[in-house]
């Protein structure tokens, strides 16, 4: 059987973090798959074909057990339609019709979704573009409310933590004790 545990939320607030804790659990059968795993020529993906194809791989490269996603379909349609909204000149189209083959996914009741925020008070800029949804405060606010309201109208089991890094320690270990292994037990 295999379960899913998506970790969503804005650069930097602490997905990674988690994720590189969870690979130390060394825990039979707990999968994690980090953020980019389709690289091409050892660089990150550059257009959002690619982007569509990392987030089907994440979620192919294994066929059972407890799998952790560091970031999934939800960041890849938020940032689409933030884009779109952002810059007139671009569609989220593809991506809304994309997004359609994970409904299923995450509405099944044995995966979950972790939102991290960090309700508005921390932000990193990967970038800086105001056309790009990570390039400003502006933008990123409206990433994550288009990123929350994805998640509210699509998932089935849905926790908004808020993350900050003085308590990371405890978030780490709510998540593993509280999500990653009640989830496995169940």
């Amino acid at each position: 059987m295999k379960k899913i545990i998506f970790l969503e939320g804005l650069p930097g607030v602490g997905k990674t973090t988690i994720v590189n804790a969870v690979k130390k659990l060394n825990i039979k059968n707990l999968y994690v798959v980090d953020e980019i795993i389709n690289k091409v020529e050892g660089k990150t993906p550059i257009n959002q074909l690619s982007y569509f194809q990392n987030d089907e791989m994440k979620l192919n490269q294994h066929t059972e057990g407890l799998i952790v996603i560091d970031r999934g379909p939800i960041s890849t349609l938020s940032y689409n339609i933030t884009r779109c909204i952002i810059d007139r000149s671009f569609s989220a189209d593809d991506a809304k019709k994309w997004f359609c083959q994970f409904t299923d996914i995450l509405k099944e009741k044995t995966n979950k979704v972790i939102y991290l925020t960090t309700n508005d008070q921390e932000y990193y800029f990967p970038v800086n573009n105001k056309k790009d949804p990570y390039g400003s405060l502006e933008n990123q606010r409206l990433l994550e409310k288009t990123s929350i309201e994805i998640c509210e109208k699509y998932v089935k089991n849905l926790k908004i933590q808020e993350y900050h890094k003085q308590n990371m320690e405890e978030i780490i270990s709510e998540i593993v004790n509280k999500h990653l292994c009640s989830w496995w037990n169940n």
